[in-house]
């Protein structure tokens, strides 16, 4: 019996009795006072049959149907709309003209003397029978980088021209295509029209249109093909996809109404600009204002539907109709801000007090509109906190800058482009002048080293700053203060500030900027009173020479875009922005850039800060804008509710004057309450060590200094975090006492913060 083993008798191992009804002892005793939370008894989700999937399918197929033939109305029939088509040559050898020319012939339309249709920069409006279709070629100035935009804008389709001879030149093809992308495009079609240079017979072709091909879908993927326009099968296909193909949708574009003008005239007794074209996007209305790109904003006297060139409805704009002021009205006087100001709401004399050295700033007021505010003021509200106002640009305290930074070195006026404020363009008197500097080559290799050199400093030590020996550091840093967290300090976005814009509290102001956005784009949807497809003649208020100024729609587009409610007013701007791969400049803050973004372009001096996302939306000034690094660009600026795409240029100072692409991104929201912090870190070097009390040299240079800032915190590059002490002698030396030992080697720093204010901004008119 061996490896026999008897099992245990006395360990039975019974489960426990459990009782589906425990005492109120046991239940108390168990649950040591916690509290479950009760669950709602939901009934279990009825699974739906196969007939109710196959009936909810079907009613989404027929809506989806019935949605698209709505929409392919708008350009069927003899009084169809028309769809835009821009022809662009990538390269050279390839003429825009050729290309319009035989795109049309192959719809079966030719001259009875067999001469070209279409010549010259033009914008032509042409019948295609054979698809019972109605085109408009564009065919921009190559030689003017806006116009290519500006038309590219607008169009249904865009053609590029491709060579079988010669390649895209990177610098000026390619980033056109690029910049079209960026703004947004619609359909895109690539076109070769010389691929016989290459060979005559058309199979020794094939290899060469391949890698136009390939080229082409390198920037287009969902392109497949190419268009041989000498082989007539393919050129027919090219046409019919223009006439048949229906438009895709750039959403920032049809959020708003626009036409292209097909008439244009000045009215000489009324004093008023009519403009005839075919209404597209969601539509217009008489109440709301319009924006032609590089003349400004206008109010519409009357708009007149027109049905077969009858007038069929006239719209005239009520006592609601939107004003071109950018300001709230100001209805209080306010006080020297310097000493005292006056509360309307709690009807008493405030004096505003600033402890710059400690975490908490003292008396912070909001000043809403006194009440009873009449209904004009009214209409400058949305949501609960809206203002607006102007911005008088100041320096902002650009000597104690360029003290810190060293600018003095260089010459920003050669550099930067200087505007003149005006009204956006609706006064001749006050018309923009753009003044240049031209300078040596030589001057100008001189700047841009400067400029790099002065970007690698800032990569290589962000934000430190040395004092010199015979300055007052307490003079220098008066405007900056001491905190012991940037990101959970609490900052009034209102404080005083001597710097601040004397028309800050009047800039438009939105307390929710998203459902601001979709109540408005809602709204001017069920507001719209002449919609896509209509025929229409808008009278606008506009000046005679405005007549004078604009080119012959016949020759270069007029775009007419209807604005929302509220996008003539002044705002704090953030847009994203990234600078493009092939552009190496350095690009510094408070640097005149050209932003396009909706309809709008402006000359910005932006600011530029991290993409940080803090609990106190205070966020760490950037002095440069560093290549491959996503960063937020500040500025005050007029507002926009779509989605609107960003893209931002550089003029140079070359004659002619050129524009060059630097960046992109997009509009993010208007939001008065970011507030930008510029860092200033000072630093000093340890004498001697004594466990944890350290001598510091070398940050300060007197014994005043040391007693300013000696409520500020020190850190160390290594991660310690100590407090001054006391002060040495009379040269600045003072003990410092740390969490930890630190080491010779290490770097003693202190971080002081001051509050800079966003830039005003001018429409660019080029």
């Amino acid at each position: 019996m061996a490896g026999h083993s008897h099992r245990s008798t006395v360990k039975n191992g019974h489960k426990p009795f459990k009782s589906k009804h425990a005492s109120k002892g046991a239940l108390k005793n168990r649950y040591k006072g916690k509290v479950e939370k009760e669950t709602s008894v939901q009934k279990p989700k009825k699974g739906t049959s196969k007939l109710e999937r196959k009936n909810l399918a079907k009613q989404l197929r027929e809506n989806k149907i019935l949605h698209t033939s709505e929409s392919r109305k708008l350009f069927e029939g003899t009084n169809g709309a028309e769809k835009i088509v821009t022809v662009i040559p990538l390269t050279e050898d390839i003429n825009a003209e050729d290309i319009v020319n035989k795109l049309i012939v192959s719809g079966n339309i030719t001259n009875e003397d067999d001469t070209p249709m279409i010549e010259g920069i033009s914008v032509n409006s042409i019948r295609i029978p054979k698809f019972k279709s109605n085109l408009k070629f564009i065919i921009p100035d190559m030689n003017d980088f806006i116009s290519i935009l500006d038309a590219a804008k607008i169009s249904d389709f865009v053609v590029f021209g491709l060579s079988g001879t010669s390649e895209v030149n990177p610098e000026f093809g390619e980033q056109i295509i690029r910049a079209l992308e960026l703004q947004g495009i619609g359909h895109v079609i690539g076109v070769v029209a010389n691929l016989s240079n290459v060979h005559p017979k058309e199979k020794f072709q094939a290899d060469v249109k391949q890698s136009l091909e390939s080229y082409f879908k390198h920037f287009f993927p969902t392109q497949e093909k190419i268009y041989n326009l000498e082989n007539s099968s393919d050129s027919l296909n090219a046409i019919r996809t223009l006439c048949q193909k229906f438009p895709k949708s750039i959403t920032w574009r049809d959020s708003r109404g626009w036409l292209v003008a097909d008439q244009l005239s000045h009215d000489s007794e009324s004093g008023l600009l009519k403009i005839e074209g075919t209404v597209r996007g969601i539509g217009f209305n008489a109440n709301k204002l319009v924006h032609i790109p590089g003349h400004g904003d206008f109010q519409i006297e009357k708009i007149e539907k027109l049905l077969r060139s009858d007038i069929e409805e006239i719209y005239s704009p009520n006592e609601n109709q939107q004003t071109l002021d950018k300001l709230a009205p100001q209805e209080y006087e306010m006080e020297d801000f310097d000493e005292e100001t006056y509360d309307y709401k709690n009807q008493e004399t405030v004096r505003y007090d600033y402890n710059y050295f400690q975490n908490e700033q003292t008396l912070k007021p909001k000043l809403n509109l006194p009440e009873g505010t009449s209904d004009y003021q009214a209409k400058w509200f949305l949501e609960d906190d809206v203002v607006e106002g102007e911005y008088e640009g100041d320096d902002d305290d650009e000597e104690d800058e360029d003290e810190m930074e060293n600018d003095n070195e260089l010459d920003q006026e050669g550099m930067d482009i200087e505007y003149n404020e005006d009204d956006y363009g609706n006064d001749a008197d006050d018309a923009k002048s753009e003044l240049f500097a031209e300078l040596s080559p030589e001057e100008e290799e001189r700047q841009l080293a400067l400029f790099r050199e002065k970007e690698e400093e800032d990569r290589e030590f962000p934000d430190e700053i040395e004092l010199d020996p015979r300055d007052s550091g307490k003079e220098r840093l008066h405007r900056y203060r001491g905190l012991k967290n940037l990101y959970n300090t609490v900052w009034d976005c209102d404080e005083y500030d001597p710097k601040a814009p004397e028309e800050w509290r009047r800039l438009l102001r939105i307390s929710n900027f998203k459902a601001t956005k979709n109540k408005i784009l809602k709204t001017s949807i069920q507001e719209a009173q002449v919609v896509a497809g209509d025929k229409a003649i808008i009278y606008l208020r506009a000046p005679e020479y405005l007549s004078s100024k604009v080119n012959d729609v016949k020759e270069k587009p007029l775009i007419l875009y209807g604005l929302l409610e509220h996008e003539q007013k002044l705002a704090v701007v953030n847009f994203s922005i990234q600078t493009w791969e092939d552009y190496s400049k350095p690009i510094p803050s408070k640097d005149n850039i050209i932003v396009q973004y909706g309809p709008r372009r402006q000359v910005i001096r932006p600011l530029f800060s991290s993409t940080s996302n803090t609990p106190n939306n205070v966020h760490k000034y950037e002095r440069f804008l560093h290549q491959g690094v996503l960063s937020i660009a500040t500025a005050i600026a007029p507002a926009t509710f779509a989605n609107a795409p960003a893209i931002f240029f550089k003029q140079t100072s070359e004659f002619p004057k050129k524009i060059e692409l630097v960046g992109s991104g997009s509009f993010l929201n208007a939001e008065h309450q970011r507030v930008l912090a510029k860092r200033a870190i000072i630093t000093g070097h340890p004498l001697k060590i004594h466990k944890n009390v350290v001598t510091i040299r070398y940050m300060f240079f007197n014994p005043d200094d040391i007693h300013f800032f000696k409520a500020v915190p020190l850190f160390t590059k290594s991660g310690r975090s100590g407090f001054i002490k006391e002060s040495l002698g009379t040269h600045g030396y003072f003990k410092a006492n740390f969490d930890g030992k630190i080491t010779s080697q290490d770097t003693v720093a202190m971080s002081l913060y001051k509050r800079v204010w966003p830039r005003g901004s001018t429409m660019w008119n080029h």
